[in-house]
């Protein structure tokens, strides 16, 4: 061991009781840094996998049918879950995601209550290890803290629309495992429906948010709410490294998700004559009208007729082969996706027109309100892929802007403020088809998140406060020591130490003290940690309460963070030593031995 190192070291042993107090402050100071980093990591852990996850996912995707925000399906929504695992390998998890608010009757007891659907099949077709569907099963655990019944039992068949209830959801509805709860409700085709839940799981919420709800299995939610077997409703996603990947694959899925023309390609009886034409949707705002009224020209009827709300028209060359004037009714069959039998459509033709540009092939022009109408509920299959020879608008065409999408993807919003006023928009427009939404969590939980932000800059800031104490500490303590040892300082250059080797054993010295201390620190902050992530918390009905884990803090080391602030805390008593050193190996050898106290 160099000598520099051994008088470091003896230096550092002789100065005591003076030592050891400047240790104890940044041992103290370590152990808060320690302390509030880790706590802040672990809030950080419970908004991110349980708040935000449960909430909005990582990515979620919504639909909203004929601009009514509580109308939330998509009627391909296989086509949906398919290009979603397709397009996003990182993927754990597809949860769907539905709720609806409702009148409950218990025994003599009601209450406005939510109608929350659990998707307890969340891979949906998902590959997941052992651990995952452990780490699922903790999660259930977690939150659902079962008094009576079994959380699972809402997937089992036996029982009349299986629900479980909070304790306390449960002791106001005057409710008890076995009985029968009465809900009205509105379903998504705005009907107004009665059914009636079995109580079979009574649970302990992990917060008071999970307190007003009730749980359903999310298939039985959509069977009551008049969901079909292939709709969805909303789509909260999972992906591994949530914090890094969360925005690039909404960006991703939002790029995949651009729609194309929607089409109906079937046969039309007229009169008894047929012929294979395309049913094209006619968009309903003032850009689209003016397109069809710049490249079509009327043969009979009026631009109302041809292009009104209630608008349907047809090309003069079909309608010439056909037969067809204006108040005839044409007959549209054709194939549905996901329909056995053959689905029909009547169009009562309003007015004939002719294209001005090239448009190939037998076209019928319907409203927006009538074409979704039969789209939406019998979902055709594919023209592109099942009739070639279908027409289909080129981007490029004068036309395709007229003519409706599949559906329409909204524009990715980068804040909460700018989402909530994407959709605020939407209810106001008199748009009759989906909307289709794609955020993550950052747009759609960034009020949530921002908190994880004032953490991590009131940590910052305790830090900052920390670190000023220290550096004052440092410089005072060398101060005073290079000032009772300055004829100690004359006595080793004397004898032929070098400036170079007076300064570094005063660094060393230093480097030494701030490493005990740290290590010390470290090791009282992982104490402290044991003992409070013991401490019980009881916040059942306090808000505050969603951050805890069992009713315990959270803490969660990160041993990056604690190298970090070691060699931080380091590089701090080293360089506030830096200067003092300087200037006690400047000291000449006879300045020094004749300095006296």
């Amino acid at each position: 061991m160099p000598v520099i190192v051994l008088i470091s070291l003896r230096n550092l042993l002789r100065q005591k009781r003076r030592n050891i107090l400047l240790g104890i402050a940044m041992a103290f100071g370590t152990m808060i840094l320690v302390l509030a980093n880790s706590f802040s990591h672990g809030i950080s852990d419970v908004l991110f996998n349980k708040i935000v996850a449960y909430v909005a996912g990582h990515v979620n995707i919504s639909f909203t049918e004929g601009s009514n925000l509580y109308k939330q399906v998509f009627r391909d929504g296989d086509r949906i879950v398919e290009l979603v695992k397709k397009e996003l390998p990182d993927i754990t998890q597809i949860q769907e995601a539905i709720g609806v608010l409702t009148r409950a009757i218990g025994n003599g007891k009601a209450d406005n209550v939510i109608m929350v659907g659990v998707d307890l099949d969340r891979a949906m077709g998902i590959a997941i290890s052992k651990e995952e569907l452990k780490k699922e099963q903790e999660e259930y655990k977690q939150n659902f803290k079962m008094v009576d019944g079994d959380f699972l039992d809402l997937a089992k068949s036996g029982a009349e629309n299986p629900v479980a209830v909070s304790e306390s959801k449960a002791k106001y509805l005057n409710v008890k495992k076995g009985d029968i709860i009465r809900v009205r409700f509105t379903d998504i085709d705005g009907q107004s429906q009665a059914a009636r839940l079995t109580v079979v799981a009574i649970f302990k919420p992990a917060n008071s948010f999970m307190a007003a709800p009730v749980f359903l299995e999310v298939q039985t939610l959509k069977r009551l709410l008049g969901y079909g077997p292939h709709d969805i409703a909303q789509l909260y996603l999972r992906i591994k490294n949530a914090k890094k990947m969360a925005a690039k694959d909404a960006d991703r899925l939002h790029a995949v998700l651009e729609p194309s023309t929607a089409v109906i390609f079937g046969k039309a009886d007229v009169h008894n004559k047929s012929a294979m034409v395309s049913v094209l949707g006619l968009r309903a705002d003032t850009a689209a009208k003016k397109i069809l009224m710049k490249n079509f020209a009327i043969v009979l009827g009026d631009s109302v007729a041809a292009f009104g709300k209630e608008g349907v028209c047809m090309v003069e060359s079909l309608a010439a082969a056909l037969g067809v004037m204006p108040g005839d009714t044409c007959t549209v069959t054709y194939k549905a996706k996901y329909d056995t039998q053959m689905v029909s459509m009547k169009y009562p033709i309003k007015a004939i027109v002719k294209p001005l540009n090239a448009m190939r092939g037998n076209v019928v022009f319907v409203n927006e309100k009538e074409f979704y109408a039969g789209y939406y509920y019998h979902w055709p299959q594919d023209a592109r892929a099942h009739y070639p020879g279908a027409y289909l608008p080129a981007k490029s065409d004068v036309y395709y802007a007229a003519f409706d999408p599949e559906w329409m993807l909204l524009k990715r919003s980068r804040t909460t403020d700018d989402a909530t006023k994407q959709v605020r928009e939407l209810g106001k427009s008199k748009f009759k088809g989906v909307a289709v939404n794609v955020q993550s969590m950052y747009e759609s939980a960034s009020a949530v998140l921002q908190l994880e932000g004032a953490l991590n800059m009131i940590t910052f800031s305790a830090v900052m406060v920390l670190f000023f104490i220290i550096l004052i500490g440092v410089i005072n303590t060398l101060r005073m020591t290079i000032r009772e040892r300055t004829r100690e300082i004359g006595t080793v250059r004397a004898i032929g130490m070098q400036k170079n080797d007076v300064r570094n054993s005063f660094l060393l010295e230093t480097f030494f003290l701030a490493l005990f201390a740290s290590l010390t620190g470290v090791v009282l902050a992982f104490a402290l940690i044991g003992i409070f992530s013991l401490v019980p918390i009881n916040m059942q009905d306090n808000p505050m309460s969603m951050l805890l884990v069992n009713n315990h803090l959270n803490f969660k080391p990160a041993a990056v963070d604690i190298i970090f602030d070691i060699l931080l805390i380091l590089a701090i008593s080293v360089g506030t030593a830096y200067f003092p050193a300087r200037r006690a190996a400047k000291l000449s050898a006879a300045a020094a031995l004749r300095h006296y106290e």
